[in-house]
Protein backbone atom coordinates (compact mmCIF):
# COMPACT_ATOMS: atom_id res chain seq x y z
CA UNK A 1 0.00 0.00 0.00
CA UNK A 2 1.31 3.58 -0.98
CA UNK A 3 2.39 6.12 1.82
CA UNK A 4 -0.22 8.86 1.60
CA UNK A 5 0.50 11.95 -0.91
CA UNK A 6 1.57 14.82 1.45
CA UNK A 7 1.47 17.56 -0.95
CA UNK A 8 -2.12 19.41 -0.43
CA UNK A 9 -4.68 19.80 -2.98
CA UNK A 10 -4.37 22.32 -5.35
CA UNK A 11 -7.73 24.15 -5.77
CA UNK A 12 -8.92 24.36 -9.56
CA UNK A 13 -7.89 27.70 -11.37
CA UNK A 14 -4.48 28.22 -9.45
CA UNK A 15 -1.76 27.21 -12.31
CA UNK A 16 -3.69 29.92 -14.54
CA UNK A 17 -4.10 32.77 -12.45
CA UNK A 18 -0.56 34.33 -13.50
CA UNK A 19 -1.15 33.12 -17.07
CA UNK A 20 -4.19 34.77 -16.74
CA UNK A 21 -3.32 38.22 -15.64
CA UNK A 22 -0.68 38.41 -17.94
CA UNK A 23 -3.13 38.07 -20.94
CA UNK A 24 -5.43 40.54 -19.45
CA UNK A 25 -2.28 43.14 -19.35
CA UNK A 26 -1.04 42.13 -22.74
CA UNK A 27 -4.92 42.61 -24.04
CA UNK A 28 -5.30 45.88 -22.59
CA UNK A 29 -1.70 47.13 -23.89
CA UNK A 30 -2.74 46.15 -27.13
CA UNK A 31 -5.98 48.01 -27.26
CA UNK A 32 -4.27 50.91 -25.50
CA UNK A 33 -2.19 50.59 -28.81
CA UNK A 34 -4.71 50.51 -31.30
CA UNK A 35 -6.89 53.03 -29.81
CA UNK A 36 -3.55 55.49 -29.51
CA UNK A 37 -3.06 54.85 -33.08
CA UNK A 38 -6.59 55.29 -34.67
CA UNK A 39 -6.42 58.75 -32.79
CA UNK A 40 -3.11 59.70 -34.04
CA UNK A 41 -4.64 59.47 -37.57
CA UNK A 42 -8.26 60.68 -36.68
CA UNK A 43 -6.64 63.57 -35.15
CA UNK A 44 -4.25 64.18 -37.49
CA UNK A 45 -1.16 64.21 -35.08
CA UNK A 46 0.63 61.48 -37.54
CA UNK A 47 0.18 62.10 -41.99
CA UNK A 48 -0.10 59.05 -43.57
CA UNK A 49 -0.27 58.65 -47.29
CA UNK A 50 -3.34 58.88 -49.08
CA UNK A 51 -5.61 56.19 -49.45
CA UNK A 52 -4.21 53.93 -46.80
CA UNK A 53 -7.07 53.91 -44.55
CA UNK A 54 -10.01 52.25 -45.57
CA UNK A 55 -12.81 53.43 -43.61
CA UNK A 56 -11.81 57.16 -45.43
CA UNK A 57 -13.58 58.23 -48.54
CA UNK A 58 -10.52 57.79 -51.56
CA UNK A 59 -8.62 60.28 -53.13
CA UNK A 60 -9.12 59.90 -57.02
CA UNK A 61 -5.93 61.44 -57.98
CA UNK A 62 -3.61 59.83 -55.81
CA UNK A 63 -2.66 56.15 -56.64
CA UNK A 64 -4.99 53.48 -54.88
CA UNK A 65 -4.02 51.60 -51.91
CA UNK A 66 -4.46 48.20 -50.48
CA UNK A 67 -7.99 49.09 -49.21
CA UNK A 68 -8.78 50.19 -52.85
CA UNK A 69 -12.00 47.88 -53.29
CA UNK A 70 -13.47 48.27 -49.76
CA UNK A 71 -13.42 52.21 -50.64
CA UNK A 72 -15.30 51.52 -53.42
CA UNK A 73 -17.79 49.20 -51.92
CA UNK A 74 -18.11 52.29 -49.44
CA UNK A 75 -19.13 54.48 -52.40
CA UNK A 76 -21.49 52.11 -54.20
CA UNK A 77 -23.72 52.84 -51.38
CA UNK A 78 -23.27 55.92 -50.11
CA UNK A 79 -24.41 58.49 -52.89
CA UNK A 80 -22.82 61.66 -51.33
CA UNK A 81 -19.90 60.28 -50.62
CA UNK A 82 -19.20 58.50 -54.21
CA UNK A 83 -20.12 62.39 -55.86
CA UNK A 84 -17.79 64.26 -53.64
CA UNK A 85 -15.07 61.55 -54.37
CA UNK A 86 -15.96 62.62 -58.30
CA UNK A 87 -16.06 66.27 -57.74
CA UNK A 88 -12.42 66.18 -56.25
CA UNK A 89 -11.42 64.17 -59.22
CA UNK A 90 -9.51 66.49 -61.70
CA UNK A 91 -9.80 64.94 -64.63
CA UNK A 92 -13.22 63.97 -64.41
CA UNK A 93 -16.67 65.55 -65.31
CA UNK A 94 -20.16 63.41 -64.98
CA UNK A 95 -23.58 64.14 -65.10
CA UNK A 96 -26.09 62.40 -62.46
CA UNK A 97 -28.89 60.32 -64.06
CA UNK A 98 -32.35 59.68 -62.93
CA UNK A 99 -32.72 56.23 -61.15
CA UNK A 100 -34.51 53.51 -63.13
CA UNK A 101 -36.31 50.33 -61.77
CA UNK A 102 -37.68 48.30 -64.81
CA UNK A 103 -38.21 45.56 -63.75
CA UNK A 104 -37.16 42.64 -61.07
CA UNK A 105 -34.00 42.70 -60.81
CA UNK A 106 -32.75 45.31 -63.09
CA UNK A 107 -32.80 49.20 -62.82
CA UNK A 108 -30.11 51.18 -61.22
CA UNK A 109 -29.21 53.54 -58.43
CA UNK A 110 -26.88 56.66 -58.11
CA UNK A 111 -25.83 56.19 -61.87
CA UNK A 112 -24.09 58.85 -63.62
CA UNK A 113 -22.81 59.52 -67.24
CA UNK A 114 -18.67 60.22 -67.54
CA UNK A 115 -18.50 63.26 -70.27
CA UNK A 116 -14.78 64.11 -69.60
CA UNK A 117 -12.79 60.88 -68.68
CA UNK A 118 -8.76 60.71 -68.41
CA UNK A 119 -8.74 58.51 -71.51
CA UNK A 120 -11.33 58.81 -74.24
CA UNK A 121 -14.57 56.30 -74.14
CA UNK A 122 -16.26 55.47 -77.59
CA UNK A 123 -19.08 55.73 -75.88
CA UNK A 124 -19.13 57.82 -72.88
CA UNK A 125 -20.07 54.92 -69.89
CA UNK A 126 -23.18 55.00 -68.18
CA UNK A 127 -22.33 53.48 -64.74
CA UNK A 128 -22.55 53.33 -60.76
CA UNK A 129 -21.03 56.21 -59.43
CA UNK A 130 -18.39 53.54 -58.10
CA UNK A 131 -18.46 51.86 -61.26
CA UNK A 132 -16.97 55.35 -62.63
CA UNK A 133 -14.49 55.91 -59.32
CA UNK A 134 -12.97 53.22 -59.96
CA UNK A 135 -13.00 53.53 -64.02
CA UNK A 136 -10.92 57.10 -63.23
CA UNK A 137 -8.37 54.90 -61.07
CA UNK A 138 -7.43 52.70 -63.70
CA UNK A 139 -7.45 54.88 -67.01
CA UNK A 140 -4.62 56.68 -65.18
CA UNK A 141 -2.72 53.96 -64.53
CA UNK A 142 -2.86 52.70 -67.75
CA UNK A 143 -1.46 55.39 -69.41
CA UNK A 144 1.52 54.78 -67.70
CA UNK A 145 1.78 50.95 -68.49
CA UNK A 146 1.16 51.94 -72.52
CA UNK A 147 4.71 54.45 -71.97
CA UNK A 148 6.28 51.09 -70.88
CA UNK A 149 4.83 48.65 -72.80
CA UNK A 150 3.82 50.63 -75.80
CA UNK A 151 6.13 53.55 -75.71
CA UNK A 152 2.80 55.48 -76.44
CA UNK A 153 -0.11 56.55 -74.77
CA UNK A 154 -3.78 55.29 -75.16
CA UNK A 155 -6.13 57.49 -76.90
CA UNK A 156 -9.57 55.82 -76.82
CA UNK A 157 -11.24 52.85 -75.15
CA UNK A 158 -14.03 50.97 -77.04
CA UNK A 159 -16.47 49.32 -74.56
CA UNK A 160 -19.03 46.71 -75.22
CA UNK A 161 -21.77 48.93 -72.73
CA UNK A 162 -22.28 48.87 -69.20
CA UNK A 163 -25.93 48.74 -68.43
CA UNK A 164 -28.37 45.37 -70.07
CA UNK A 165 -31.17 44.09 -68.01
CA UNK A 166 -30.08 40.06 -68.16
CA UNK A 167 -28.53 37.21 -66.29
CA UNK A 168 -24.91 36.06 -66.19
CA UNK A 169 -23.34 35.51 -69.11
CA UNK A 170 -27.68 36.01 -71.02
CA UNK A 171 -28.44 32.38 -68.92
CA UNK A 172 -32.09 32.24 -69.36
CA UNK A 173 -31.80 31.04 -65.26
CA UNK A 174 -29.53 32.07 -63.12
CA UNK A 175 -28.62 35.65 -61.10
CA UNK A 176 -28.93 38.75 -62.49
CA UNK A 177 -25.44 40.29 -64.27
CA UNK A 178 -23.67 43.23 -62.73
CA UNK A 179 -24.66 44.50 -65.76
CA UNK A 180 -28.42 44.57 -64.67
CA UNK A 181 -27.49 47.26 -62.33
CA UNK A 182 -24.98 48.99 -64.54
CA UNK A 183 -22.45 48.14 -61.90
CA UNK A 184 -20.27 46.38 -64.78
CA UNK A 185 -18.55 47.42 -68.05
CA UNK A 186 -16.98 45.24 -70.91
CA UNK A 187 -14.10 46.73 -72.08
CA UNK A 188 -13.55 45.41 -75.91
CA UNK A 189 -10.18 47.75 -77.14
CA UNK A 190 -7.44 50.25 -76.99
CA UNK A 191 -6.51 52.77 -79.37
CA UNK A 192 -2.91 54.46 -79.36
CA UNK A 193 -1.77 57.69 -80.17
CA UNK A 194 0.27 56.40 -82.54
CA UNK A 195 -2.83 55.10 -84.41
CA UNK A 196 -2.79 50.95 -83.25
CA UNK A 197 -6.02 49.49 -82.28
CA UNK A 198 -5.16 47.05 -79.79
CA UNK A 199 -7.92 44.06 -79.03
CA UNK A 200 -8.74 42.01 -76.56
CA UNK A 201 -10.11 39.30 -79.24
CA UNK A 202 -6.81 39.36 -81.29
CA UNK A 203 -3.75 40.36 -79.27
CA UNK A 204 -4.78 38.91 -75.47
CA UNK A 205 -2.39 35.82 -74.86
CA UNK A 206 0.57 37.10 -77.11
CA UNK A 207 3.80 37.65 -76.68
CA UNK A 208 4.19 41.26 -77.97
CA UNK A 209 4.00 44.38 -77.02
CA UNK A 210 0.17 44.51 -77.27
CA UNK A 211 -0.19 41.15 -75.56
CA UNK A 212 1.82 42.49 -72.33
CA UNK A 213 0.04 45.60 -72.49
CA UNK A 214 -3.14 43.77 -72.36
CA UNK A 215 -2.00 41.78 -69.27
CA UNK A 216 -0.77 44.27 -67.25
CA UNK A 217 -3.73 46.13 -68.15
CA UNK A 218 -5.75 43.95 -66.94
CA UNK A 219 -3.81 42.70 -63.30
CA UNK A 220 -3.88 46.76 -63.10
CA UNK A 221 -7.89 46.30 -63.22
CA UNK A 222 -7.53 43.54 -60.51
CA UNK A 223 -6.46 46.16 -58.12
CA UNK A 224 -9.41 48.36 -58.11
CA UNK A 225 -12.57 46.52 -59.35
CA UNK A 226 -13.96 43.69 -57.44
CA UNK A 227 -14.59 40.92 -60.81
CA UNK A 228 -11.69 41.10 -63.64
CA UNK A 229 -13.06 38.58 -66.21
CA UNK A 230 -10.94 37.95 -69.37
CA UNK A 231 -10.18 35.28 -72.34
CA UNK A 232 -8.62 33.18 -69.60
CA UNK A 233 -11.88 33.41 -67.80
CA UNK A 234 -14.17 31.18 -69.88
CA UNK A 235 -15.34 31.57 -73.69
CA UNK A 236 -18.00 34.33 -73.24
CA UNK A 237 -14.86 36.82 -72.56
CA UNK A 238 -12.89 35.47 -75.36
CA UNK A 239 -13.13 39.32 -76.78
CA UNK A 240 -13.58 41.54 -73.78
CA UNK A 241 -12.42 42.68 -70.05
CA UNK A 242 -15.61 42.38 -67.87
CA UNK A 243 -14.85 45.23 -64.82
CA UNK A 244 -17.24 45.40 -62.54
CA UNK A 245 -18.11 46.69 -58.72
CA UNK A 246 -19.35 43.13 -57.60
CA UNK A 247 -18.64 42.84 -53.46
CA UNK A 248 -16.38 39.88 -53.78
CA UNK A 249 -13.28 39.76 -55.82
CA UNK A 250 -12.32 37.65 -58.92
CA UNK A 251 -9.12 37.92 -60.81
CA UNK A 252 -9.16 36.01 -64.12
Amino acid sequence: MSPPDPTPPRRPGKPHDGSARASAIGFGVLFFLVALNWAAIHFGWIAVPPNTIPWEPPKLDARPGLFAHLQMQHLLHDRQACLSALDHASDLAYTPLADVSPSEGCGFTDVVRATHTPIAFDTAPVATCALTAALYWWQRDLQSIAQRELHTSIRRIDQEGTYACRNVDSALMGPRSEHATANAIDVEAFETADGRRITVARDWGKPSDEGRFLRAAHDSACGVFGEVLGPDYDKFHAGHFHLDEAAWLICR
